[in-house]
């Protein structure tokens, strides 16, 4: 049990030191407050489930090799990496990373995340893209909210659409580290800001108009086929 325990640990400290010293970027992934009304439905991505009953830490991941996922660390259920073009976004930018924190309720301190990676992938298992966490460590309130948005800020949302314009068929993974927790497992999703839905009063305006232009149309051929029939007339006579 302990070469487990000591493994396991080892493993988590790798995890999360190739995380916070693998990023050459200062931009990165920030904590934002999106629309909830407005968001795509979430696709699972990751679930991290602590390393033993008692510890206080999860760590781990899934990224791509080019034929295969591979998952790594504390992770609890299906986790898997998600294509670019399977997220319904317009734009890089659009993209949402939710965590939602599953804790049992009580006197709990807050969810620390000491850092947390999104990177993409190509068809080789080539890394043509990542960023991290920026803000890190942040303490989160396991009860405040059901889940948190992160997105990516404007520099590393320009580098995303730029490598998946260079290449749709990208595929993203995603790695974490948290500590404090207790219960689990705490899972990542992606999701995405929709387009916005015109407001009804839009669209009877809308239709408004199209009606009158449907009747100026009108009009301008009766116009046309009315002056036609005078000249013809014009010249019959002639």
């Amino acid at each position: 049990m302990k070469i487990i325990s000591k493994a396991a640990t080892t493993l988590s400290a790798l995890v999360f030191i190739g995380m916070t010293s693998g990023s050459a970027f200062a931009d990165g992934i920030v904590l934002v407050k999106p629309d909830i009304q407005k968001l795509l439905p979430p696709i699972a991505a990751l679930s991290l489930q602590p390393f033993e009953n008692r510890s206080a830490h999860e760590s781990g991941g899934v990224d791509y090799n080019g034929s295969q996922d591979v998952i790594f660390g504390a992770v609890a259920g299906p986790q898997h990496t998600v294509a670019f073009s399977d997220l319904g976004l317009g734009r890089a930018s659009d993209l949402l990373i939710l965590l939602n924190i599953n804790e049992s309720s009580g006197n709990k301190p807050p969810i620390t995340i000491e850092g947390f990676i999104l990177a993409a992938y190509n068809q080789n298992g080539k890394r043509a893209f990542m960023a991290s966490f920026i803000q890190a460590p942040m303490s989160l309130d396991p009860f405040a909210s059901s889940d948190y948005a992160f997105g990516l800020d404007s520099e590393a949302a320009a580098r995303l659409e730029a490598a998946v314009a260079a290449n749709p068929t990208l595929r993203l993974g995603l790695a974490a580290s948290l500590f404090n927790v207790s219960g689990g497992p705490e899972r990542f999703m992606y999701s995405g800001m929709t387009a916005p839905v015109p407001e009804p009063a839009t669209m009877v305006l809308f239709a408004t108009s199209l009606v009158g232009l449907a009747g100026a149309a009108r009009r301008r051929r009766k116009a046309a086929t009315a002056f036609m029939a005078a000249n013809q007339a014009e010249v019959i006579e002639r």
